[in-house]
């Protein structure tokens, strides 16, 4: 974070933090108090003051592969916590459906976290309780259905680190269960954003690839699925680092 650029505008940082809390509370009690648009709305303006508080300059490649006003799963690498932010930034209200995720469950007990997740769609999972997926993906069914984008982070976990970890082949069940496409994600360098070591600007990039048809993966078991995607994602990253994109 620019310590000069936050002390400037700490008066917007205060207003943030108490305007979140107040929306919240409202969405918990009754989520029409606050139109869906204006979370979505509000929540991304404030998305572009936070990459202007870390230094972040956000590439997009190929956008045109999200599908319009469709639901559709979409999945990625995951190197940051800043990472859903990042999308979430790019979605476009008027052209995609909305953004919602599958997280983890101790993000509920996150008191930052939780003045904004209520704010969108996120379903929740216990990765001690593998019960709890099978509840999320059915509610992230009737979510796509309205529709919605439903992206998920199949290596379970950050990896703070341009290599991926292995995806957890089950993470794919809400695609098969939906019976809607997949886009694939490649998220570059976001692992910078929090570490010390990277001042300066940091250059991230976002490259969605060719959805895959559910007409394409039914018949394929969530192993190879998983191993496909992965391989694509993971394209992604050696095509940026072999200056390809």
């Amino acid at each position: 974070m620019n310590i000069w650029k936050a002390i400037l505008t700490w008066p917007y940082l205060l207003q943030t933090y108490s305007k979140s809390g107040s929306m919240t509370r409202k969405v918990l009690k009754d989520p029409s108090l606050v139109s869906e648009a204006k979370r979505y709305i509000w929540l991304k303006k404030r998305v572009r003051y936070i990459k202007w508080l870390y230094n972040i300059k956000l590439t997009v490649h190929n956008i045109e592969n999200w599908p319009k006003r469709k639901g559709c799963v979409m999945v990625a690498n995951h190197q940051s916590n800043f990472d859903p932010l990042l999308v979430l930034s790019v979605n476009d209200y008027s052209l995609y459906a909305p953004l919602g995720f599958i997280a983890k469950e101790e993000l509920k007990k996150s008191h930052l976290a939780r003045r904004f997740i209520f704010l969108i769609d996120v379903l929740f999972i216990d990765r001690n309780n593998p019960r709890t997926a099978v509840t999320a993906f059915q509610e992230a069914k009737e979510l796509i259905r309205i529709p919605r984008t439903m992206m998920i982070f199949p290596e379970g976990t950050r990896s703070h680190q341009q290599e991926m970890q292995e995806f957890k082949a089950g993470a794919f069940n809400m695609a098969y269960q939906s019976y809607v496409p997949i886009i694939p994600v490649t998220i570059i360098n976001s692992y910078q954003i929090f570490d010390r070591k990277y001042k300066g600007k940091k250059d991230i990039h976002l490259i969605f690839h060719k959805l895959i048809e559910p007409s394409e993966f039914i018949k394929l078991s969530t192993d190879v699925l998983s191993k496909q995607v992965f391989n694509i994602i993971e394209k992604g990253i050696d095509d940026f680092n072999n200056n390809k994109i």
